[in-house]
């Protein structure tokens, strides 16, 4: 199930909340989400670019060149594990924004919040494994394999948690919104099935038989 866009408050959605203190700790956390989320992206972009310069320069190793790339993976997943990890801060203080604004939770946040704790349990072995190489003994070794396959599993059953609750995963309002969508789709696709043409009808098709009025008989 593909994630509802995260919405900010508007005017409308303000002037719904009569508790004063509510409206104004609700407008700071906007603010402050759209601002955190920003730098996040922005972050983002400066790790790939990161790593993209890694895997040229990686090229260039292999090429006889001298390069000085000790410890430069280790630092970009790390960087992109912190990243993550604001992620899942901000997914909570999604948890927050939503009580203000509408007086309840919903458990969807939640469940992302394993998977990208899980994501970055991946990083963070994969980190350990390209840094020990083959100096990594086999214990070692299959522990991190464990780790990883279980991280893998709790991706794999948190998102199959989130495609099977659906909308019973989202808060009432947003459920309500995307039972109101199935039900517009639904109806558009039935319009589209009773107003179509059949192939037949314009190669000028016989009438059924019912449609024929018998002759009179003499």
């Amino acid at each position: 199930m593909i994630r509802p866009p995260r919405r900010h408050g508007t005017r409308d959605v303000y002037a719904k909340i009569p508790n004063p203190l509510r409206r104004l700790a609700l407008r700071v956390l906007d603010a402050l989400d759209l601002l955190v989320y920003a730098l996040v992206g922005i972050a983002f972009i400066g790790a790939a670019v990161l790593a993209l310069g890694y895997s040229l320069a990686h090229v260039l190793v292999n090429f006889g060149v001298a390069l000085p790339l000790k410890g430069v993976v280790e630092d970009v997943l790390n960087f992109v594990s912190d990243l993550l990890l604001v992620l899942i801060i901000m997914e909570v203080l999604g948890t927050v924004r939503s009580y203000l604004e509408r007086g309840d939770t919903s458990v969807k946040p939640f469940l992302f919040i394993g998977i990208i704790s899980a994501t970055r349990g991946i990083l963070s072995i994969g980190a350990r494994l390209s840094i020990q190489g083959t100096q990594l003994k086999l214990g070692d070794f299959q522990n991190s394999m464990v780790e990883l396959a279980i991280n893998a599993f709790v991706i794999i059953a948190l998102g199959g948690t989130i495609r099977i609750l659906g909308a019973a995963a989202d808060l009432p309002e947003e459920a309500e919104s995307e039972g109101s969508r199935t039900e517009v789709t639904a109806i558009n696709e039935r319009i589209v099935v009773e107003t179509s043409i059949p192939a037949h009808a314009s190669h000028g098709a016989h009438p059924a038989p019912d449609a024929i009025e018998p002759s009179p008989q003499t």
